[in-house]
């Protein structure tokens, strides 16, 4: 689960932490690359993962596609009462960060640290 997926302007990094998977982005979330992102994250939930973190420590730029994409895998695990924590929201992202707080479908955490302490307080699975 440890390799770099490079495409266009993102890179997702699938890891994990504490047996939970760990998602981190690092570049731009936009029209083009917000597909890939749905599709790494919805193969997690698709597989069984219940409990996700998305690091967005590293992320530049997001627009309204990648919201979009961040708030339909946000939907899609609490459909299996999971949860899906995004963590580290930087300036270039906190219009998006507003938004995901106000549409109340992600859950935004200001470290991974904290994300997993969360984590670990659910019935997640790993």
């Amino acid at each position: 689960m440890n390799q770099p997926e490079k495409r266009a302007h993102i890179q997702i990094n699938l890891g994990s932490i504490d047996g939970f998977p760990l998602v981190t982005l690092d570049g731009e979330c936009d029209a083009f690359t917000a597909p890939f992102i749905h599709g790494a994250v919805g193969a997690l939930i698709d597989a069984g993962y219940t409990g996700i973190i998305i690091d967005i420590t590293d992320l530049r730029y997001m627009d309204g596609a990648g919201f979009e994409a961040l708030d339909s895998c946000c939907t899609k695990i609490k459909a299996v009462d999971g949860m899906l924590l995004i963590v580290n929201p930087g300036k270039n992202v906190e219009n998006i960060y507003e938004m995901l707080r106000e549409k109340e479908s992600c859950e935004i955490e200001r470290d991974v640290e904290s994300a997993l302490a969360r984590l670990r307080e659910t019935k997640c699975r790993k």
